[in-house]
């Protein structure tokens, strides 16, 4: 039997994204409730890179000096080619993802997530052509004043936006955590290793773990490869062959039920976000949902919690507003504020992270010069 409830705010999505953005919200005293389709949350992965910018969305959320108390500060940063051994300077800073989603969680209202909450469907209500109608597995339907899609890179919501599917990269990514005994070799900097189109990445997370990741070119076995962790760990020390002594015997010194390969690495492209409105109506997104990147610039979790930062405040300025008795003007007008802020920002992360990842991975760049084609022909 189908029952229908009335909310002001649902965010499709309970992962860092959406949890943050129901915090956003909170802290400019705006409800909101947090559909999630697993009964329990989860990080997928062992850490997040944390940028720069992260941190500043991480402060305006409230959260951030409680997250350093667990975060070994990074003082420096060094790109490294295997080859010639030259360095470059680099500037990052690293998160366990389940401290994150803690965090985040721990901050929220009583009730604010509700677990085990799967999404089949959006539809306008044909009476009023203002509100969505959410419809979940169970039969219950739901008519938000604004639905935020928080819900990943094969988000349901941006297909009712009208954003098309994201494509994905030959390239695979393993990531992993190493444990020390005693104090690790690295102190408080960050390592990128790069060899014959071999990338490793390590980012100490305290003075005895290490979180690393690797990209290298997907091959034919690596569908079969990401469901045996102890296959992952071999498949990496093959990858890394003529790399520093000590980093190989990080990798075979790491614990395997961290492991975890990500065979498609997805992404939306750029020119895609410049031709689709990031709204419609009142339907919005945001993270991986709306922008999906591959780890090459490590800001896909910084910049959504920048989309956060910027929603929640677009949403405060205009939602109290008395525009109409619904508020759905006033609710489209902050959406709409939202696109605008966002738009050419998260283009161009997207676009430098596309150019990153295609210099090792030609067949993705030849895909999308075949869509400007066929758009340039129309």
């Amino acid at each position: 039997m189908e029952k229908s409830e009335e909310e002001k705010i649902v965010i499709v999505g309970g992962g860092i994204c959406g949890l943050a953005t129901a915090l956003a919200l909170h802290r400019k005293g705006l409800e909101s409730i947090v559909l999630e389709k697993s009964e329990k949350l989860r990080a997928t992965g062992a850490c997040i890179i944390m940028q720069p910018n992260g941190w500043r969305a991480l402060h305006q959320l409230g959260i951030a000096s409680k997250l350093r108390q667990t975060a070994l500060p990074i003082q420096s940063g060094h790109y490294i080619t295997v080859k010639d051994g030259k360095h470059t300077d680099l500037l990052v800073g690293c998160l366990r993802r389940s401290d994150l989603m803690k965090t985040l969680a721990e901050e929220l209202p009583p009730n604010t997530v509700r677990l085990g909450c799967k999404v089949v469907s959006i539809k306008v209500d044909a009476n009023t052509s203002a509100y969505s109608i959410l419809h979940l597995h169970d039969g219950t339907m739901l008519m938000p004043r604004v639905i935020i899609g928080c819900d990943g890179v094969n988000s349901v919501v941006a297909s009712i936006v009208g954003l098309n599917s994201s494509r994905h990269f030959s390239t695979c990514a393993i990531r992993g955590v190493t444990h020390y005994q005693t104090l690790h070799p690295f102190g408080t900097a960050f390592y990128l290793f790069d060899k014959d189109g071999v990338r490793l990445g390590l980012l100490p997370i305290n003075h005895n773990d290490v979180y690393w990741f690797l990209t290298r070119k997907l091959t034919s076995t690596d569908s079969m490869v990401s469901k045996d962790q102890k296959l992952i760990k071999e498949s990496t020390v093959e990858a890394i062959k003529g790399f520093p002594n000590h980093i190989t015997e990080m990798i075979n010194n790491s614990d395997v039920d961290s492991l975890h390969l990500t065979d498609q690495m997805r992404y939306r492209a750029p020119w895609d976000l410049l031709r689709t409105k990031f709204c419609k109506g009142t339907v919005t997104l945001a993270g991986d949902a709306l922008h999906a990147m591959a780890p090459f610039l490590a800001q896909g979790g910084s910049a959504s919690l920048e989309d956060a930062v910027v929603l929640a405040r677009c949403l405060s300025q205009n939602m109290g507003i008395a525009l109409d008795p619904t508020g759905m003007k006033a609710a489209r007008a902050a959406l709409d504020q939202y696109a605008k802020e966002r738009k050419m920002r998260v283009f161009w992360l997207s676009l430098e992270t596309f150019v990153v990842g295609t210099m090792h991975d030609t067949s993705a760049l030849l895909v999308e010069l075949r869509s400007w084609i066929i758009l340039i022909d129309q």
